[in-house]
């Protein structure tokens, strides 16, 4: 079975307006800078609380709550590699072509596919870590009249694992609602911690023939069904810390980033 996130800490009530804000001081605007913005609430006993974004655990834009209780770093490959292998499966069974790793598939979860947080957004330090890997690729497509059924099973696969169901990102402008041709579906299933960005394309169906230029230029196969996955996670070990850092945090409203660090 797949690991799913655990419940998160209770949302604290809040009583009175929240206000966010960031204060430009004069020397910070003048360099470009700005600093950490706060937010400043009444709790259940009427005490004025005030929390420092400077010191939020995760990174601006991602859904820290989500990952309390969730798999670390060190935890989530299990789940990972059966969430890969069971939409190779379903890709493979609905498409008809075989899905090939472009590396040795024991080396998916290598150091080298994960990258620490460069910051949390707010010119603080981030606990979370980002893994991109598992690429897989066949060496043809069926025909567009399929791509529906291929993106269906992989989507099932997907939602069973609480990722929800692939949404098509990217259609070539061509393409219009009477059903003409078209040479690329990207598509992508998340749950804002894991994410699988699935392609099925054949250059060939390009009217300008732009594609096949392109994919000849660059190597790449001229008609396949790929993917690859990746997640945002805790660092390895660090989950107890996350969560005592998370507590000032949960059920507050996320400032925008004022770093790029």
């Amino acid at each position: 079975m797949l690991i799913r996130p655990g419940k998160t800490q209770a949302r604290r009530s809040r009583i009175g307006v929240v206000i966010t804000g960031v204060l430009l001081l004069s020397g910070c605007a003048l360099l470009g800078f700005k600093p950490s913005p706060t937010t400043t609430y009444t709790d259940e006993s009427g005490n004025e609380v005030t929390v420092e974004w400077v010191n939020y655990p995760a990174n601006a834009g991602v859904d820290g709550e989500a990952l309390i209780g969730y798999p670390d770093q060190a935890e989530i490959e299990p789940a990972a590699r059966e969430l890969v292998e069971q939409l190779r499966a379903a890709i493979t069974e609905s498409s008809g072509f075989e899905l090939d790793s472009s590396e040795p598939e024991q080396d998916w979860f290598d150091s080298d596919h994960w990258f620490p947080q460069q910051g949390n957004g707010y010119g603080g330090d981030s606990m979370l870590v980002t893994v991109n890997c598992c690429e897989m690729a066949s060496d043809g497509v069926p025909t567009p009249h399929k791509w529906q059924s291929v993106l269906d099973a992989a989507s099932q696969v997907a939602e069973n694992a609480g990722l929800g169901r692939f949404v098509v990102e990217e259609i070539p402008d061509y393409c219009d609602a009477e059903g003409k041709q078209c040479w690329l579906w990207a598509a992508r299933a998340t749950n804002g911690v894991q994410w699988v960005s699935l392609t099925i394309q054949d250059h060939s169906l390009d009217p300008t023939g732009d594609a096949v230029r392109e994919a000849e230029k660059y190597g790449w196969p001229i008609a396949s069904v790929g993917f690859e996955y990746g997640a945002t996670v805790v660092v390895a070990g660090g989950k107890d810390d996350f969560a005592r850092a998370m507590v000032p945090f949960v059920g507050l409203r996320m400032p925008a980033a004022t770093s790029s660090n």
